[in-house]
């Protein structure tokens, strides 16, 4: 570094200068404090406080923090939304479907919904419940009501399918539980799922 100090300067001005000259090699991500993906961890809870993150928790993984900072400026333009509270939960790492009213079968009350909740393991517990529950609140329109949970479990091992028969019995199956039925008030068009669940 070349001195910037004149010719008469006093030992402590030269000792100084090179002391502090050391100092322009330090590395300062101060670039990367605003990027949700690159902050250092020590950053994410002054980014989320930044970023009005509505619901936060110090015990979540980095990845679910990460995610809710960097979702957090468009769920607030979308708040109020089923939109919305999809993003909240999927940010959290729980894949949520939402059920409206109008689409249940037979239909809801107005202005209630399901949650849908899929997962590969039964790994929701009583803690994440109750997580889900403030995010649910938290980005909600006031009007609509949550009337039930259902957790889909997503198994990974394959299906196999073992017939038998019996002489002198005889099974009739009238239609599948907890899904729809065809009897004519539906449209076979690829809106829903034979679960009732939009698709």
């Amino acid at each position: 570094m070349n001195k910037l100090l004149p010719p008469n300067s006093t030992k402590f001005e030269m000792n100084y200068e090179n002391t502090f000259s050391r100092i322009s090699s330090v590395e300062i991500k101060t670039r990367t404090f605003n990027d949700a993906e690159q902050a250092p961890v020590q950053v994410l809870p002054w980014l989320a406080w930044e970023r009005s993150v509505d619901i936060w928790d110090n015990s979540w993984t980095e990845e679910q923090k990460r995610n809710v900072i960097k979702n957090a400026l468009y769920n607030h333009s979308i708040k109020g939304t089923f939109g919305a509270l999809e993003l909240a939960l999927n940010s959290l790492g729980f894949p949520v479907i939402v059920q409206e009213w109008f689409n249940m079968v037979p239909m809801g009350k107005p202005y209630t919904f399901k949650l849908f909740i899929k997962t590969s393991e039964d790994n929701v517990s009583v803690t994440d419940y109750k997580e889900l529950l403030k995010v649910v609140r938290a980005y909600k329109n006031l009007r609509s009501h949550l009337i039930d949970t259902t957790v889909m479990l997503n198994s990974p091992s394959n299906l196999q399918v073992n017939a038998t028969t019996q002489a002198g019995h005889e099974a009739e199956f009238v239609k599948s539980a907890g899904g729809l039925h065809l009897d004519g008030t539906w449209a076979l068009d690829g809106t829903k799922k034979l679960n009732g669940v939009d698709m």
